[in-house]
């Protein structure tokens, strides 16, 4: 199990069944799945979509961490968020995120990023962080953008979403980077 991850004004821990619901509202929310290659999700797809996520929990040498996005002050999830290690031997992880739409541009998706880049860079030691939105996906793009996440690529037609190829960017973060930015704050 991966320790709480807390932020200023979140805790990103593991799913538990007990989220079922407020998870559910966010996946089947048209708006906040509008850039995702599923959704919005009915009841059973959340279902399961969850007990694969809890499910990952109990792998050995785990490297994937879905996480709940929780509020502190009401213990309400907001959202969830990805840390996806690809390989030990490359010290790469993939991050990802996603919040209910009434907490959009509050600064949620900025303070996730910032517990997940502590997550990759303190507690995992990797070397780089990677991240992947639509190229229409401007509250993604931006918040990657505040956290010094440099624009690496841009992928035409890569990915179908809900029947249509779109573009995508990628963007990425070095440890060294990283700790620069720290220093500067």
């Amino acid at each position: 199990m991966l320790n709480l991850i807390e932020t200023s004004r979140l805790h990103l821990r593991e799913i538990k069944e007990e989220d079922f619901d407020e998870i559910h509202v966010i996946k089947s929310d048209p708006e906040v799945v509008k850039y995702l290659t599923w959704g919005p999700s009915t009841k059973e797809q959340t279902r399961i979509s969850i007990e694969k996520q809890i499910s990952f929990q109990y792998e050995e040498n785990r490297k994937i961490f879905v996480l709940a996005v929780v509020l502190k002050d009401t213990n309400k999830v907001i959202g969830n968020a990805l840390f996806m290690v690809e390989d030990d031997d490359f010290e790469v992880a993939e991050i990802g995120y996603f919040v209910h739409s009434n907490y959009w541009n509050k600064g949620f998706g900025k303070e996730i990023v910032e517990g997940l880049l502590d997550l990759a860079f303190n507690s995992f030691q990797l070397h780089r962080i990677y991240a992947r939105c639509d190229v229409e996906n401007t509250g993604s793009v931006n918040i990657l953008n505040k956290r010094g996440f440099r624009l690496e690529g841009h992928f035409l037609k890569n990915l179908k979403v809900k029947g249509s190829w779109r573009d995508n960017y990628l963007f990425a973060l070095l440890s060294e980077e990283y700790k620069g930015l720290k220093q500067k704050n």
